[in-house]
Protein backbone atom coordinates (compact mmCIF):
# COMPACT_ATOMS: atom_id res chain seq x y z
CA UNK A 1 0.00 0.00 0.00
CA UNK A 2 1.03 3.64 -0.31
CA UNK A 3 1.63 6.06 2.52
CA UNK A 4 -1.31 5.89 4.95
CA UNK A 5 -3.29 8.94 5.99
CA UNK A 6 -5.22 9.33 9.23
CA UNK A 7 -8.35 9.97 7.15
CA UNK A 8 -8.05 6.73 5.15
CA UNK A 9 -11.38 4.88 4.97
CA UNK A 10 -11.58 1.10 4.63
CA UNK A 11 -14.47 -1.17 3.74
CA UNK A 12 -14.29 -3.76 6.48
CA UNK A 13 -16.62 -6.64 7.31
CA UNK A 14 -17.65 -7.23 10.91
CA UNK A 15 -15.26 -10.20 11.17
CA UNK A 16 -12.35 -7.87 10.33
CA UNK A 17 -13.16 -5.20 12.92
CA UNK A 18 -10.33 -6.05 15.32
CA UNK A 19 -7.73 -6.24 12.56
CA UNK A 20 -8.96 -3.01 11.01
CA UNK A 21 -8.73 -1.21 14.35
CA UNK A 22 -5.17 -2.38 14.84
CA UNK A 23 -4.17 -1.39 11.33
CA UNK A 24 -5.92 1.93 11.71
CA UNK A 25 -3.97 2.74 14.85
CA UNK A 26 -0.62 1.65 13.42
CA UNK A 27 -0.99 3.39 10.08
CA UNK A 28 -2.31 6.58 11.68
CA UNK A 29 0.61 6.63 14.08
CA UNK A 30 3.04 6.07 11.24
CA UNK A 31 1.49 8.84 9.20
CA UNK A 32 1.49 11.39 11.98
CA UNK A 33 4.87 10.35 13.32
CA UNK A 34 6.89 9.96 10.14
CA UNK A 35 8.38 13.44 10.35
CA UNK A 36 9.65 12.68 13.84
CA UNK A 37 10.91 9.20 12.97
CA UNK A 38 12.86 10.31 9.94
CA UNK A 39 13.96 13.76 11.07
CA UNK A 40 17.61 14.20 10.10
CA UNK A 41 17.69 11.16 7.83
CA UNK A 42 17.81 10.91 4.06
CA UNK A 43 14.37 10.93 2.45
CA UNK A 44 14.00 9.58 -1.06
CA UNK A 45 12.62 12.06 -3.55
CA UNK A 46 9.02 11.40 -4.52
CA UNK A 47 8.53 10.00 -8.01
CA UNK A 48 5.71 10.37 -10.47
CA UNK A 49 5.62 6.58 -10.42
CA UNK A 50 4.79 5.73 -6.81
CA UNK A 51 6.34 3.05 -4.66
CA UNK A 52 3.99 0.70 -2.84
CA UNK A 53 4.16 -2.32 -0.56
CA UNK A 54 1.72 -4.97 0.60
CA UNK A 55 2.56 -6.78 3.82
CA UNK A 56 -0.04 -9.32 4.90
CA UNK A 57 -0.60 -10.90 8.31
CA UNK A 58 1.34 -14.15 8.43
CA UNK A 59 2.73 -16.99 10.50
CA UNK A 60 6.49 -17.44 10.36
CA UNK A 61 9.30 -19.48 11.84
CA UNK A 62 10.58 -16.30 13.45
CA UNK A 63 13.60 -16.02 11.17
CA UNK A 64 12.01 -14.59 8.01
CA UNK A 65 8.94 -12.68 6.84
CA UNK A 66 7.47 -12.26 3.36
CA UNK A 67 6.05 -9.16 1.70
CA UNK A 68 3.26 -10.07 -0.71
CA UNK A 69 4.19 -7.34 -3.17
CA UNK A 70 6.47 -4.32 -3.51
CA UNK A 71 6.86 -1.79 -6.31
CA UNK A 72 10.12 0.19 -6.46
CA UNK A 73 10.18 2.67 -9.36
CA UNK A 74 13.90 3.35 -8.87
CA UNK A 75 14.89 0.00 -7.40
CA UNK A 76 16.09 -0.45 -3.83
CA UNK A 77 15.10 -2.52 -0.83
CA UNK A 78 12.27 -3.42 1.50
CA UNK A 79 13.17 -2.83 5.14
CA UNK A 80 11.22 -4.32 8.03
CA UNK A 81 10.80 -2.30 11.23
CA UNK A 82 9.46 -3.29 14.61
CA UNK A 83 7.14 -1.06 16.64
CA UNK A 84 10.00 1.09 17.94
CA UNK A 85 9.44 3.00 14.71
CA UNK A 86 6.35 4.46 16.37
CA UNK A 87 8.60 5.95 19.04
CA UNK A 88 10.66 7.77 16.41
CA UNK A 89 13.51 5.23 16.34
CA UNK A 90 13.88 4.98 12.58
CA UNK A 91 17.32 3.34 12.71
CA UNK A 92 17.05 1.16 15.80
CA UNK A 93 13.71 -0.28 14.65
CA UNK A 94 15.12 -1.90 11.48
CA UNK A 95 15.11 -5.67 12.08
CA UNK A 96 15.34 -6.94 8.50
CA UNK A 97 15.99 -5.95 4.91
CA UNK A 98 15.63 -7.59 1.53
CA UNK A 99 18.36 -8.11 -1.02
CA UNK A 100 18.67 -5.35 -3.64
CA UNK A 101 15.60 -5.30 -5.89
CA UNK A 102 15.56 -3.92 -9.44
CA UNK A 103 13.12 -1.21 -10.49
CA UNK A 104 9.94 -3.23 -10.91
CA UNK A 105 7.14 -4.91 -9.02
CA UNK A 106 8.25 -7.92 -6.99
CA UNK A 107 6.01 -10.51 -5.38
CA UNK A 108 6.57 -12.76 -2.38
CA UNK A 109 9.83 -11.15 -1.29
CA UNK A 110 11.35 -13.11 1.60
CA UNK A 111 13.26 -11.03 4.13
CA UNK A 112 15.68 -12.45 6.68
CA UNK A 113 15.31 -10.94 10.13
CA UNK A 114 18.08 -9.78 12.47
CA UNK A 115 20.72 -9.57 9.76
CA UNK A 116 21.10 -5.89 8.83
CA UNK A 117 24.31 -4.12 7.87
CA UNK A 118 25.25 -1.65 10.60
CA UNK A 119 22.92 -3.13 13.23
CA UNK A 120 23.65 -5.43 16.14
CA UNK A 121 21.06 -7.75 17.64
CA UNK A 122 20.84 -9.69 20.87
CA UNK A 123 18.52 -12.30 19.33
CA UNK A 124 18.38 -14.24 16.08
CA UNK A 125 14.64 -14.71 15.65
CA UNK A 126 11.26 -13.43 16.77
CA UNK A 127 10.22 -14.99 20.05
CA UNK A 128 6.63 -13.71 20.19
CA UNK A 129 3.80 -12.45 18.01
CA UNK A 130 4.09 -8.78 17.12
CA UNK A 131 3.37 -6.06 14.58
CA UNK A 132 6.07 -5.37 12.00
CA UNK A 133 6.19 -2.63 9.35
CA UNK A 134 7.43 -3.05 5.77
CA UNK A 135 8.96 0.04 4.13
CA UNK A 136 10.45 0.44 0.63
CA UNK A 137 13.85 2.20 0.54
CA UNK A 138 15.83 3.74 -2.31
CA UNK A 139 19.41 2.73 -3.12
CA UNK A 140 20.47 6.37 -3.11
CA UNK A 141 24.22 5.72 -3.51
CA UNK A 142 23.78 3.04 -6.18
CA UNK A 143 25.94 0.37 -4.52
CA UNK A 144 23.25 -2.32 -4.23
CA UNK A 145 23.70 -2.43 -0.44
CA UNK A 146 21.33 -1.17 2.23
CA UNK A 147 23.27 1.57 3.98
CA UNK A 148 20.45 3.36 5.80
CA UNK A 149 21.42 2.08 9.25
CA UNK A 150 25.20 2.01 8.80
CA UNK A 151 25.17 5.59 7.43
CA UNK A 152 23.11 6.88 10.33
CA UNK A 153 20.24 7.59 7.94
CA UNK A 154 22.30 9.64 5.47
CA UNK A 155 21.89 7.14 2.61
CA UNK A 156 19.16 4.90 1.22
CA UNK A 157 16.20 6.68 2.78
CA UNK A 158 12.59 5.51 2.40
CA UNK A 159 10.33 6.16 -0.54
CA UNK A 160 7.71 8.75 0.43
CA UNK A 161 4.34 10.02 -0.66
CA UNK A 162 2.96 13.37 0.51
CA UNK A 163 5.97 13.68 2.80
CA UNK A 164 5.30 10.40 4.56
CA UNK A 165 7.13 7.08 4.33
CA UNK A 166 5.41 4.44 2.20
CA UNK A 167 4.54 1.58 4.56
CA UNK A 168 2.32 -1.37 5.30
CA UNK A 169 2.10 -3.26 8.58
CA UNK A 170 1.26 -6.85 9.47
CA UNK A 171 0.70 -8.99 12.51
CA UNK A 172 3.45 -11.61 12.43
CA UNK A 173 2.71 -14.74 14.43
CA UNK A 174 5.50 -17.09 15.43
CA UNK A 175 4.65 -20.74 14.90
CA UNK A 176 5.12 -23.11 17.78
CA UNK A 177 8.50 -24.77 17.51
CA UNK A 178 9.37 -28.32 18.49
CA UNK A 179 11.19 -28.41 21.80
CA UNK A 180 13.56 -30.76 23.54
CA UNK A 181 15.66 -30.97 26.67
CA UNK A 182 18.26 -33.41 27.90
CA UNK A 183 19.99 -34.11 31.20
CA UNK A 184 23.27 -36.03 31.13
CA UNK A 185 25.13 -36.46 34.42
CA UNK A 186 28.68 -37.32 35.39
CA UNK A 187 28.92 -41.09 35.81
CA UNK A 188 31.01 -44.21 35.83
CA UNK A 189 30.49 -46.51 32.87
CA UNK A 190 31.19 -50.01 34.15
CA UNK A 191 32.86 -51.42 31.06
CA UNK A 192 32.82 -48.36 28.80
CA UNK A 193 30.27 -49.81 26.39
CA UNK A 194 27.19 -47.79 27.42
CA UNK A 195 26.14 -44.59 29.18
CA UNK A 196 22.90 -43.50 30.85
CA UNK A 197 21.06 -40.31 29.95
CA UNK A 198 19.19 -39.16 33.05
CA UNK A 199 16.28 -37.59 31.22
CA UNK A 200 15.29 -36.51 27.72
CA UNK A 201 12.13 -34.76 26.53
CA UNK A 202 11.38 -34.70 22.80
CA UNK A 203 8.16 -32.97 21.73
CA UNK A 204 8.11 -34.70 18.35
CA UNK A 205 9.88 -37.94 19.24
CA UNK A 206 13.22 -39.01 17.78
CA UNK A 207 16.55 -40.11 19.22
CA UNK A 208 19.22 -39.14 21.69
CA UNK A 209 22.71 -39.31 20.25
CA UNK A 210 25.99 -39.38 22.12
CA UNK A 211 28.92 -37.42 20.66
CA UNK A 212 32.53 -37.33 21.71
CA UNK A 213 34.08 -33.88 22.16
CA UNK A 214 35.27 -33.70 18.55
CA UNK A 215 31.80 -32.30 17.83
CA UNK A 216 33.09 -29.08 19.39
CA UNK A 217 35.62 -28.92 16.53
CA UNK A 218 32.87 -29.28 13.93
CA UNK A 219 33.02 -33.07 13.42
CA UNK A 220 29.25 -33.46 13.52
CA UNK A 221 29.20 -36.88 11.86
CA UNK A 222 32.44 -38.54 13.00
CA UNK A 223 31.73 -37.49 16.60
CA UNK A 224 28.60 -39.66 16.91
CA UNK A 225 29.55 -42.65 19.06
CA UNK A 226 26.11 -43.81 20.17
CA UNK A 227 22.40 -43.43 19.53
CA UNK A 228 19.30 -44.51 21.41
CA UNK A 229 16.45 -46.54 20.00
CA UNK A 230 13.58 -44.50 18.55
CA UNK A 231 11.79 -42.57 21.31
CA UNK A 232 8.14 -41.56 21.22
CA UNK A 233 7.20 -37.94 21.91
CA UNK A 234 7.40 -37.27 25.63
CA UNK A 235 9.80 -37.54 28.53
CA UNK A 236 12.10 -40.54 28.96
CA UNK A 237 14.21 -41.30 32.01
CA UNK A 238 17.33 -43.42 32.58
CA UNK A 239 18.01 -44.07 28.90
CA UNK A 240 20.80 -46.57 28.31
CA UNK A 241 22.70 -45.78 25.11
CA UNK A 242 25.26 -48.23 23.74
CA UNK A 243 28.60 -46.84 22.60
CA UNK A 244 30.62 -47.70 19.48
CA UNK A 245 27.88 -49.82 17.93
CA UNK A 246 24.49 -49.48 16.32
CA UNK A 247 25.07 -46.10 14.69
CA UNK A 248 23.96 -46.31 11.02
CA UNK A 249 26.74 -45.04 8.77
CA UNK A 250 29.51 -45.25 11.37
CA UNK A 251 32.30 -47.80 11.79
CA UNK A 252 34.42 -47.83 14.93
CA UNK A 253 37.96 -48.96 15.63
CA UNK A 254 37.32 -49.21 19.36
CA UNK A 255 34.71 -51.23 21.21
CA UNK A 256 34.59 -49.33 24.49
CA UNK A 257 35.46 -46.06 26.14
CA UNK A 258 38.93 -45.91 27.63
CA UNK A 259 39.73 -43.99 30.82
CA UNK A 260 37.94 -40.66 31.15
CA UNK A 261 36.18 -38.59 28.50
CA UNK A 262 33.63 -35.83 28.09
CA UNK A 263 30.64 -36.98 26.06
CA UNK A 264 27.74 -34.90 24.81
CA UNK A 265 24.08 -35.96 24.64
CA UNK A 266 21.98 -34.39 21.86
CA UNK A 267 18.28 -34.99 21.01
CA UNK A 268 17.54 -35.51 17.29
CA UNK A 269 14.36 -35.57 15.21
CA UNK A 270 13.13 -38.47 13.14
CA UNK A 271 12.39 -36.15 10.20
CA UNK A 272 11.65 -38.91 7.71
CA UNK A 273 9.46 -40.88 10.16
CA UNK A 274 11.14 -44.20 9.49
CA UNK A 275 12.15 -45.00 13.07
CA UNK A 276 15.82 -45.17 12.06
CA UNK A 277 18.55 -42.64 12.86
CA UNK A 278 19.64 -41.39 9.42
CA UNK A 279 21.61 -38.27 10.29
CA UNK A 280 25.02 -39.76 9.52
CA UNK A 281 24.03 -41.80 6.47
CA UNK A 282 22.21 -38.82 4.95
CA UNK A 283 25.09 -36.46 5.75
CA UNK A 284 22.78 -34.28 7.75
CA UNK A 285 19.90 -34.17 5.28
CA UNK A 286 17.62 -36.13 7.65
CA UNK A 287 17.09 -36.44 11.41
CA UNK A 288 18.84 -33.23 12.43
CA UNK A 289 19.12 -32.05 16.05
CA UNK A 290 16.51 -30.22 18.05
CA UNK A 291 17.57 -26.60 18.47
CA UNK A 292 16.94 -23.65 20.76
CA UNK A 293 17.82 -20.11 19.70
CA UNK A 294 19.47 -21.57 16.60
CA UNK A 295 21.79 -23.92 18.50
CA UNK A 296 21.52 -27.69 19.12
CA UNK A 297 20.07 -28.74 22.47
CA UNK A 298 22.86 -30.54 24.36
CA UNK A 299 24.19 -31.54 27.75
CA UNK A 300 27.67 -32.84 28.48
CA UNK A 301 29.04 -35.14 31.16
CA UNK A 302 32.37 -36.48 32.30
CA UNK A 303 32.38 -40.26 31.90
CA UNK A 304 34.93 -42.44 33.66
CA UNK A 305 35.62 -46.14 33.21
CA UNK A 306 36.94 -47.79 36.39
CA UNK A 307 40.26 -49.54 35.93
CA UNK A 308 40.87 -48.16 32.42
CA UNK A 309 42.57 -44.84 33.25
Amino acid sequence: MTAPRPSDERNVSSSDTTNASRRGFITTALATGSALAFGGTAIAAESSSSASVTFDDQTTDGETVTTASVTLPEGGFVAVHDERLLDGKALESVVGVSDYLDASTHENVEITLFDVMGAEFEKRMLSEDQTLVAMPHLDSNGNDEYDFVSSGGKADGPYTMDGKAVVDDATVSVESKPTASVSFSEQEAEDGTAVTVSEATLSEGGFVTIHDNSVLDGDVFESVVGVSDYLDAGTHEDLSVSLFEGVPGREFEMASLQGEATLIAMPHFDTDDDGTYDFVTSQGEADGPYTKDGKPVVDDACITVPGKC
